[in-house]
């Protein structure tokens, strides 16, 4: 079977199997007398162990690994199920960040609600200058993270000097 027919039954690019090849997630194949790859039965169920692995979460690094124990005729097993574990572990982290986020925007809009209802029609609210009800700091992040000499906290580098200029006045 040529590279297009693998891409074809893969739903996959020719590209794609290349890649696959130099990261070693795919064996190099046997070539034809004009250089032309020629994959055996089993490549397309190959692909779909990566491609569901890859869904999974495993990154293509730790497939490979996964599959050199399989093909040195070893079982992963035990590393696959180890490597699921530590992907669990980190949704955990992710979520629980997350829910401190989602927490902190609450209260912050429950702040603005207040605010809003305490200004004038005709006045501004200045919801931004406010703040938000936020953690100080992210975890495990120094205090003096984000601040010049002296003590004075830089602007941040995604704004144009105008606007540097400014918020540091206003500071």
């Amino acid at each position: 079977m040529n590279i297009g027919e693998v891409a074809r039954r893969a739903s996959v690019t020719a590209d794609t199997i290349r890649y696959y090849e130099r990261v070693g997630l795919l064996p190099k194949p046997p070539r034809t007398a004009a250089g032309y790859r020629q994959y055996g039965p089993g490549i397309v169920d190959r692909l779909a162990v990566v491609r569901n692995a890859q869904r999974f979460g495993f990154s293509l690094h730790e497939i490979a690994g996964f599959l050199r124990v399989r093909d040195a005729g070893g079982k992963p097993c035990h590393d696959v199920r180890a490597g699921a574990q530590r992907l669990l572990q980190a949704v955990d982290r992710q979520i629980a960040a997350l829910t401190g986020v989602r927490r902190d925007l609450r209260r912050t809009l429950r702040a603005w609600d207040r605010k809003l209802e305490a200004t004038a029609p005709n006045e501004l609210a200045h919801l931004l200058e406010a703040g938000a009800a936020r953690r100080d700091r992210p975890s495990g992040q120094h205090p003096d993270r984000g601040r010049a000499r002296g003590g004075r906290e830089r602007a941040p580098a995604d704004i144009d000097d105008r606007d540097r200029k400014r918020i540091l006045r206003q500071r």
